[in-house]
């Protein structure tokens, strides 16, 4: 299969009534222009938090430790810029044909000019060997979308994502997986999560063939086998259920959630990603 290149005029035109939605309780963040949860030098009082080891002292509430031998610090708003981690996976399994490859790289695509358009710090994560990489113009994520990594950056035991950061994440989530275990690694200590599963149609929803032979597009091992009306309908309970534990791990972590099927046109995808929360309006 030839490389699929963007066809960024087309995303940038579906992608410039849209952002990334932010989260609406503050996010930490270095300094910039949106509001923080940090504890900043800003005269204006915010909240009250536990005490944790490294909190600044001249924060911390005397008179509420003399009443309730608990120590606590006040939180003042400070002005930060949100951050957001931006998870591509850039697996041999997102390009087991030239649709997937088209809607990944295009999915992709539309997701970095959204979060350059939320103003915010952005880093991209798509391989198991790079460091994350700042993300300055949109264009710069096809650098990172060769696919010729054996696994998924999702599989890597830990992930370099930062705190209070805001995590999308792109995959289609073929690979074996505890669903709450990995939604709950990527939600861990961040400001908030959305999740895209892209697949293929057949992906979801395979047709009977009769016999047929699957080549697995990380491992190139084979297996011939029948496609009947009794292992397609076995392989969609399976998928269905791999959709669905997705989906549920995301509402308990109080995540984003939206399953997207390569071949939908890159302005239906904008409003898709709108309807389950993970864009806004601009």
């Amino acid at each position: 299969m030839t490389d699929f290149l963007v066809d960024w005029p087309a995303v940038e035109r579906a992608a410039a009534a849209f952002r990334l939605a932010l989260p609406r309780t503050p996010m930490g963040g270095r300094l910039g222009q949106r509001l923080g949860a940090g504890s900043g030098s800003s005269i204006e009082f915010q909240d009250y938090r536990a005490y944790a080891l490294g909190d600044d002292l001249r924060h911390v509430d005397w008179a509420a430790f003399a009443r309730s031998d608990t120590l606590t610090v006040r939180l003042y708003r400070d002005e930060v810029a949100p951050r957001i981690d931006l998870v591509l996976d850039a697996s041999r399994s997102m390009i087991v044909n030239e649709q997937k490859a088209r809607a990944h790289r295009e999915l992709a695509a539309l997701l970095a000019c959204a979060a350059l358009a939320s103003e915010a710090d952005t880093r991209l994560l798509a391989s198991a060997t790079h460091e994350p990489q700042p993300l300055q113009r949109a264009r710069d994520v096809e650098n990172w979308l060769g696919c010729d990594g054996v696994a998924s950056v999702l599989e890597q035991s830990h992930l370099p994502l930062r705190r209070c950061s805001l995590r999308v994440v792109l995959s289609d989530f073929l690979f074996p997986h505890d669903a709450d275990a990995l939604i709950n690694r990527l939600a861990r200590d961040g400001a908030a999560l959305a999740i895209v599963q892209l697949t293929l149609p057949e992906e979801a929803e395979p047709a009977t063939e009769g016999p047929c032979r699957l080549t697995d597009a990380e491992s190139g091992g084979e297996l011939d086998l029948v496609l009947n009306e009794e292992t397609v309908s076995n392989y969609r309970e399976r998928f269905s259920r791999l959709r669905l534990g997705l989906s549920r791990a995301a509402r308990r972590a109080g995540a984003a959630f939206v399953h997207v099927k390569a071949g939908v046109p890159l302005r239906e995808l904008a409003v898709m990603l709108t309807r389950a929360g993970i864009l806004e309006a601009a």
